[in-house]
């Protein structure tokens, strides 16, 4: 029998995924689980006594203490050989392409679904989510065009973060998803590379002299939430005027320039 210590948080699946009011979770908590999970990984993959990988790797794998450390549990752990077929059930929503069609056992696979759990961590999605419709069921189907633009990420981020996380931490943290999440398993980085790339992230800090502020409030669009001040009210106008014309606005995306009064322009 294999006993755990239990943790404070219990799961980051909980945590994440169980509460209506994620207080616990803001930005840096959400990095600081990320790179104790990577960590975790590198060392299953590359620094433990034998080489080893796991089955299904997400978020019911993270155990969660009061200081937020984040622990691996649950290992299921194979060992590694890249020609191995796994006749084990395992869900389809972190599996990587080459394990779904092959069933191939590398250590890659992991690197896979770890990209899908930091896509969760940020956007507050469960990927595969069947209350989701069919088109919002794939998270990085769905978040992909988001990711690789500036100008959008933030309108996919957990609206229970409120906007505050620095700019460029998030750039940062969207281009180790993409490349987590890179079809060819030989493109993605390791687990060692990507626990360097989020050591870096995590010492960037928003700047004192801009204070971040809390939205007036927060503007559901698309199944995402974007912080927003006295120009919600236009843009709240302008979907409902499309909606009304039968226009499929769930993907839209709205520039618009706020005059520094009540209105936009």
């Amino acid at each position: 029998m294999l006993v755990y210590e239990r943790l404070y948080h219990g799961s980051l699946d909980k945590l994440l995924f169980g509460r209506s009011d994620g207080r616990f979770m803001d930005w840096s908590k959400r990095l600081k689980v990320a790179l104790g999970a990577a960590r975790g990984l590198a060392f299953l993959h590359d620094e433990g006594p034998f080489q080893a990988t796991y089955n299904e790797f997400s978020t019911l794998n993270i155990q969660i203490d009061k200081g937020f450390t984040a622990k691996l549990s649950g290992y299921g752990c194979v060992g590694f050989n890249t020609e191995e077929i796994s006749n084990a059930p395992m869900s389809a929503a972190n599996l990587s392409v080459e394990t779904l069609e092959k069933g191939l056992l590398t250590p890659k696979r992991n690197v896979w679904s770890f990209g899908v759990m930091l896509l969760e961590l940020i956007t507050g999605r469960k990927n595969l989510d069947p209350n989701y419709s069919k088109e919002e069921h794939n998270i990085f189907s769905r978040s992909r065009p988001f990711l690789t633009d500036d100008s959008h990420l933030c309108l996919i981020m957990d609206s229970r973060i409120k906007g505050r996380f620095p700019t460029k931490a998030a750039r940062i943290v969207a281009d180790i998803i993409l490349k987590c999440l890179r079809k060819d398993p030989s493109e993605r980085p390791t687990m060692r590379d990507v626990v360097e790339a989020l050591a870096r992230v995590q010492e960037i800090m928003v700047p004192c002299r801009y204070p971040l502020q809390e939205p007036f409030f927060v503007l559901e669009l698309g199944g995402s939430s974007v912080p927003s001040g006295p120009c919600a009210r236009c843009v709240a106008t302008l979907l409902n005027e499309m909606k009304r014309r039968g226009s499929d606005c769930r993907f839209g995306v709205v520039t618009m320039i706020w005059n520094g009064g009540s209105s936009c322009v």
